[in-house]
């Protein structure tokens, strides 16, 4: 029987209720499923009666089951505004429900359910009493509840954990934070008061290091946040004791100790004093290191793992990274369980410490199931394809840290997340990439000047995954009154379940070019198009891009003076392109580690027909280098070089002006004009460029930097061909030119964003020596 308000108690559901499973089509008997008639929400004031109906299961006219009353009433407090939800349940009598219903409920008459809840006070006001020293907006930015919130007492109390931190970290160390509330008025809404006693503000007068003789007392004091002058942190205590114990064990005190550690205060309770008992012990040095246990790896193959050499001063941080290594060495072919026990005999007499390694290799460990959770809208097998580690093989750290450097090379993920799940069988595990995607696609408007250009207008449309198959697609707009640049561009980074690119480019361009010394010499039309393929080889180690472009490029409105060097006409471009490359990097959007040595050639005109005959070699490097790291911020040195020449052959009797090469600009040598400034006034043959970066995060966000500085230096040149080219420096055309500057890039694999001052040391009298340069995407002002 149907419970009704006349015939029976409500069913009564509330905060104590277990959260259910959504149930399935068969899950209710017709006892237990009813059609809904009518929905009556009551008792809500704040919250909006459609927000409810947002999250209930009931919908008017359709069926509902007993089942789903636990989970409609999980789904309310869900909301986190209500103190308790009921839902009553009761017939409507003189309606029948509609027939196609009939055979799914034993009742013929529709219900009404009625949604009772009571919701919590929502707070109106937040006012603090007896704050002075703190400015409210500090305090109010440290609670998790705002104005309009509702009232959880729980998150109150964790709020006034919240700001008495905040007064510790200023140096009130004795503050007191109470809370009162205001009853609830007819809207339901209540005023929190926040009491506040502040103390006096106490700051650290010295620090006492008993038993100190290792090192200057300033050395060890440094490495403290809690220090002379500075406010007292309770939160950095034990670190600071860490820190000072680390900075003992790194030097060669592998037995000392921080055997007491006091604070004490003045009267006032306006000065601490703190003082550290040490025990420092003898400095220890590295000694000889042996293996046991070890069969699948010989004793010397291990010994190459060690960061330390004997004779050193034993270093613990050296110390605990080579058993890391050795680990990781044992992971790579499968013994996922190896354990490594270091015992130290130390030798009082010569302070060497002998290290003997006792291994226990235990067995190769296999992969069951690979499996990838996070995804909502890239399609599984775009991730899994990406994955190097096989099913049903060895596990392989190796190939484990490589699928995740592949998996962020998408682009379009924020977090890769390599996880090892044990199954039942001790010999096998479960490996999960928890993945969390980041927002693949960008349209960008944005503006920029430069001398080149003028002022541009930049419109561009980007996505890393379209349609989730992980397709890279971009349509860029460039304008100005020198420039109009309309391109498309697609990707596939996979054809037929096979590493192999596919891309598509299209490009209609028009700008008013610089030649010489003049800014607007001639005017640049192409319209055009390229095909690229691209196989790639041993988990993307190697890769082998091949491209066929086609375009029609059109010199007009040429200023007398450059007729000679510049006839004008329309030209049709046909050439293919080869290029092999080695690719280590980790990262290729923002490389901290790894290199990539390419070399190139391109084929124009001859078999391949076209206006426009040469061929163009070309090599290029890139090394990087991450010199260290300050948490989690990587500092990386980067050095890139790049070498090519053009050579003209069969009707061609000169390479043309748009096929040469100038230095000059954002991606050659920064601090000098694109053109007129570097090399041949009408460009070069042959050219060589390096460029040197120093790179730093200025912001990170799930461990990839989005903000970087960078200082830079470049040089190079080109020439008319190799018997002029030098390696002198100076001012003259055929020297080698320098620059340096300083720069800030947002790094967004869809849109990169850079933006560099260069100033060059070796201009001719009365040139310009410093530069601007914007970068939006790949479109340079």
């Amino acid at each position: 029987m149907v419970p009704t308000k006349n015939s029976s108690d409500p069913l009564p559901y509330s905060t104590s209720t277990t959260k259910a499973p959504a149930p399935q089509a068969s899950s209710a008997t017709k006892e237990d499923r009813w059609v809904v008639g009518d929905i009556v929400i009551q008792g809500n004031k704040n919250v909006k009666t459609n927000v409810i109906r947002g999250q209930i299961r009931a919908r008017k006219g359709e069926s509902y089951s007993r089942t789903n009353i636990n989970s409609d009433v999980q789904a309310i407090l869900g909301l986190g505004g209500f103190e308790r939800a009921i839902v009553e349940i009761e017939t409507i009598p003189g309606e029948t429900i509609p027939s196609e219903f009939q055979n799914l409920t034993a009742s013929t008459q529709p219900i009404r359910i009625k949604y009772l809840v009571t919701e919590k006070p929502v707070i109106r006001k937040i006012s603090f009493v007896g704050q002075k020293q703190v400015y409210k907006s500090t305090l109010l930015d440290a609670m998790t509840l705002k104005t309009k919130d509702p009232l959880d007492e729980a998150k109150l109390k964790e709020d006034v954990n919240k700001m008495l931190d905040t007064y510790h970290n200023k140096g009130f160390i004795d503050a007191k934070i109470e809370f009162e509330m205001i009853p609830p008025d007819k809207s339901n809404q209540v005023e929190v008061t926040f009491k506040v006693a502040e103390g006096p503000k106490a700051k650290i007068a010295d620090v006492r290091l008993e038993g100190l003789s290792a090192f200057p007392p300033k050395k060890l004091i440094k490495q403290m946040t809690n220090r002379p002058k500075k406010v007292y942190k309770p939160k950095e205590w034990v670190a600071d004791l860490k820190k000072i114990e680390r900075y003992y064990k790194t030097r060669g005190y592998t037995d000392f100790e921080i055997l007491e550690s006091t604070l004490t205060y003045t009267p006032e309770r306006t000065q601490i004093f703190i003082t550290f008992k040490l025990h420092e012990g003898v400095q220890a040095l590295f000694g000889n290191t042996s293996f046991s246990g070890n069969t699948v790896y010989s004793s010397k193959e291990l010994a190459e793992q060690l960061t330390y050499r004997p004779g050193k001063i034993f270093d613990q941080e050296k110390f605990e990274e080579s058993i890391a290594m050795i680990q990781e060495k044992y992971a790579e072919k499968g013994y996922l369980r190896a354990r490594v026990a270091p015992l130290k005999q130390l030798n009082p007499q010569t302070h060497f410490t002998d290290i003997t390694f006792q291994i226990s290799e235990g067995n190769v460990i296999y992969v069951d199931h690979i499996d990838v959770e996070g995804n909502h809208a890239t399609k599984t097998y775009v991730l899994r394809r990406e994955i190097t580690q096989k099913e049903g093989g060895p596990f392989n750290s190796k190939k484990i840290a490589k699928s995740q450097e592949k998996l962020f090379n998408l682009g379009f993920l924020d977090e890769v997340r390599p996880d090892i799940l044990n199954t039942a069988d001790p010999d096998k595990v479960d490996l999960v990439f928890d993945i969390t995607e980041g927002k693949p696609g960008m349209l960008t408007a944005g503006a920029g000047f430069s001398s080149l250009d003028g002022l541009v207008g930049t419109l561009s449309l980007s996505h890393l995954n379209l349609l989730g198959r992980g397709y890279r697609t971009s349509v860029q707009w460039q304008f100005g009154s020198r420039v109009q640049d309309y391109s498309v561009s697609w990707t596939t980074p996979w054809i037929h379940n096979s590493p192999t690119s596919l891309g598509l480019d299209l490009f209609n361009t028009r700008r008013l070019r610089p030649f010489s010394t003049a800014s607007t010499a001639f005017t640049d039309k192409r319209t055009g198009g390229r095909v690229r393929v691209g196989p790639r080889f041993q988990d993307d180690k190697y890769q082998l891009s091949v491209s066929y472009a086609f375009q029609r490029v059109t010199v007009a409105n040429v200023e007398d003076q450059f007729l000679a060097s510049l006839p004008p006409g329309t030209s049709d471009s046909s050439s293919i392109g080869i290029e092999f490359a080695r690719d280590t990097r980790d990262y290729v959007w923002d490389p901290t580690r790894g290199s990539k040595h390419a070399i190139s050639y391109e084929l124009s005109g001859g078999p391949l027909s076209g206006d426009i005959h040469f061929f163009r070699p070309g090599l290029s490097n890139n090394l990087n280098f991450k010199l260290f790291s300050i948490g989690d911020y990587p500092f990386v040195l980067s050095f890139t070089h790049r070498f090519g020449f053009v050579q003209q052959f069969g009707r061609t009797d000169s390479i043309p002006v748009f096929e040469r090469y100038f230095m000059g600009g954002q991606d050659t040598i920064r601090g000098y004009n694109a053109t007129g400034q570097i090399g041949p006034s009408f460009g070069g043959k042959v050219y060589d460029v390096v460029n040197v970066e120093y790179k730093f995060p200025l912001a990170r966000e799930r461990r990839r930097t989005i903000v970087q500085g960078a200082f830079f230096f470049d040089i190079g040149n080109s020439w008319d061909n190799f018997r002029s080219t030098t390696l002198q420096i100076g001012s003259r055309e055929d020297q080698l030119k320098t620059g340096a500057g300083f720069g800030i890039r947002f790094v967004t694999p869809a849109f990169p964003i850079r933006l560099d001052w260069g100033y060059g040391f070796n201009h001719k009298s009365g040139e310009q020596q410093a530069q601007i340069y914007f970068t939006l995407g790949n479109i340079g002002f």
